[in-house]
């Protein structure tokens, strides 16, 4: 596959060149949407917008931009630039409406209602609705070609329906592998799955051979949440009520894909204090700015490391072997505090980690951490007391060593915690916050007990 993509590089910029364009355009037509959207960001800017307006199915037009959107939101904002506002309409209403409201969101609020003013009246209704619920929400994530069947319609009535409205968009048909049955209020009752209308007799209701246990969501849960939900229970799709259990709309489990991508990709970039934005950001000046908060606040904890040092000069004057265990003290402090956690935020992103848990999941980590703090204070404990040649020196690096590991494993994990209770990111808390916090505390306890016992140690 990556040689194939390669190749598709070669061939696009070969034909670019060679304005080849009609050669070009017959084989975006035999392209898949994800291979064309690969191409376009592995391509120079100027190229992959040629390259694009190539493209004549707007709905094609439409899942490219998705594909962008996932794998390299600059080309995507840099194409959508560069269309008229006819161009994007055309597009949005060739396409679903959680795609098509996913686009209109990169738009400033003026020029996004103005785009959608050009677009299709039916679907101006449906994005208008998405646009109000957060992008990070199940409302965001839903869209509104959902089929859904008054549970008086015979199997036989349903598969005429079925004909109707989900045939003609044969290339999606996999997302309507449920249809929902709702009552004559419109409340959803249940749900049958589409392979059952050809095992079902014909004259039965979808009343009588519906599923009625149905799992929904409301608009406003968070996306993790949604995920756990289609983790837990093997869902392909899941049904959004209001309040009153109507429907509004449905989560399909392609969207949920995307969810955990970029909910693990945020993760990781916000435990090593950066953004996922600087993917696409072009300015080093910005990439720069982002990155910068997080740097100065690790600098200003080395900076109050410092101060520690400051403090505690007359005991290392005294005892200046005390200076060569403090790296082994702050990193190994720093680097249990990041495993413990980088476990919690990973839990409670997953769900195998309840709020309601916190003291088993905090015990757990004070069991390890104590285990860890005696195997790594008795190593350098007695690697201190043979180059130091005094057993207590070995003692209070051992002791030091012990209590930095055992404060670093609950601080890792009660940190995450706290800031979930907040409301907080919880992967905000590991990275450089953990590990400064960490190298005050191993500092405090080190050079607060060495200078308890300096008397001892002259």
């Amino acid at each position: 596959m990556e040689q194939q993509e390669k190749n598709y590089v070669e061939i696009f910029e070969q034909k670019l060149e060679g304005k080849d364009y009609d050669s070009l355009k017959n084989m975006l037509e035999a392209m898949h949407p994800a291979d064309i959207a690969e191409t376009l960001k592995d391509i120079a800017p100027i190229d992959s917008l040629k390259v694009f307006l190539l493209i004549s199915d707007p709905q094609i037009s439409g899942l490219v931009l998705s594909h962008l959107g996932i794998m390299e939101a600059g080309v995507e904002r840099d194409i959508l630039e560069h269309l008229t506002e006819e161009k994007i309409a055309t597009i949005i209403s060739a396409i679903e409406s959680d795609e098509a409201a996913d686009i209109l969101n990169i738009f400033p609020e003026k020029k996004r209602a103005a785009i959608l003013s050009l677009a299709e009246s039916e679907v101006q209704v449906e994005v208008e609705e998405l646009l109000q619920y957060p992008e990070d929400t199940a409302g965001g994530l839903m869209d509104h070609e959902y089929l859904a069947v008054n549970q008086g319609k015979t199997i036989k009535e349903t598969i005429n329906i079925v004909r109707q409205e989900i045939l003609p968009q044969e290339a999606r048909i996999y997302s309507y592998i449920n249809i929902f049955v709702v009552d004559d209020k419109g409340y959803l009752v249940g749900y049958l799955a589409l392979r059952d209308l050809l095992i079902k007799h014909y004259k039965k209701t979808l009343k009588e051979v519906m599923i009625k246990e149905i799992i929904s969501v409301q608009p406003e849960i968070d996306q993790e949440e949604v995920s756990r939900i289609f983790i837990k229970y093997d869902l392909v799709t899941l049904p959004v009520v209001d309040k009153e259990n109507r429907m509004v709309g449905r989560i399909t489990v392609d969207d949920v894909i995307d969810v955990i991508q970029e909910e693990a990709t945020e993760d990781i970039y916000r435990m090593v204090g950066t953004d996922d934005e600087e993917l696409w950001q072009k300015s080093v000046f910005k990439v720069a700015g982002i990155r910068l908060p997080w740097l100065l606040t690790t600098l200003m904890g080395t900076l109050c490391s410092a101060l520690i040092l400051m403090s505690f000069r007359l005991t290392l004057d005294k005892v200046l072997m005390l200076v060569f265990f403090i790296p082994a003290i702050t990193a190994m402090g720093g680097n249990i505090g990041i495993q413990s956690s980088t476990i919690v935020v990973r839990g409670l992103a997953t769900g195998h980690i309840e709020l309601n848990e916190v003291w088993s999941v905090l015990f757990r980590e004070l069991r390890v951490g104590l285990i860890m703090g005696v195997a790594c204070g008795s190593i350098v404990g007695v690697v201190a007391y043979i180059v130091g040649n005094n057993p207590l020196l070995g003692l209070i690096v051992g002791s030091s060593m012990f209590f930095a590991i055992l404060v670093a494993a609950m601080m890792g994990c009660l940190t995450p915690i706290t800031f979930k209770k907040l409301n907080i990111d919880p992967a905000i808390s590991s990275g450089p916050f953990v590990t400064t916090a960490n190298d005050i505390t191993g500092l405090l306890i080190y050079l607060g007990l060495a200078t308890s016992l300096i008397k001892y140690l002259i």
